[in-house]
């Protein structure tokens, strides 16, 4: 029971690594490396595996919803990504599925509406600015994963470390 607790912390703290990372990734090149992607798929994959089938001792429906459900966003956002022809990065895509090995579906639905919202208002105001000075933003591109920092918020306030 306590080695399951300290690896979910565990994959927290590679969580907000990996998250931190790929901030940074997007904000200075608007693209996440492949590697980095691959490094934590790599990583996660096991952990999650283990502390989500192999330690699981009565494997229900709801069990299995819930991790089927902690994927959906991500997946979401590969459809989003590939109907739209690359307006929404393939890389934030596969950046929320890859989340979905380390952190639960709530924390997952708070880091994916939170990007959302936050992306809405950023735009509105690049929009209203733009109708202000006579500029042409509409062309413009905002890198989704920094967007998504207000989520880790109430993740963070709710978190027993």
């Amino acid at each position: 029971m306590l080695n399951t607790i300290i690896l979910f912390k565990a994959c927290f703290l590679i969580f907000l690594f990996y998250f931190f990372l790929a901030c940074a990734f997007d904000l200075k090149y608007r693209a996440v490396p492949t590697m980095i992607h691959l490094i934590f798929i790599l990583t996660g994959f096991p952990l999650f595996l283990y502390l989500n089938i192999f330690t699981v001792t009565a494997f229900d429906f709801p069990v299995l919803n819930e991790l089927v459900l902690r994927f959906l966003p991500g997946l979401l956002l590969l459809f989003v990504s590939i109907v739209s022809r690359g307006s929404l990065g393939i890389g934030d895509a596969i950046f929320m599925t890859i989340s979905a090995l380390y952190i639960d579906l709530r924390s997952i639905l708070f880091i994916f509406i939170s990007g959302f919202l936050s992306a809405f208002m950023v735009s509105a105001v690049m929009l209203i600015y733009g109708k202000m000075k006579n500029k042409d933003l509409h062309h413009m591109s905002l890198p989704l994963i920094p967007l998504m920092l207000p989520g880790l918020y109430p993740i963070l306030m709710n978190l027993n470390l």
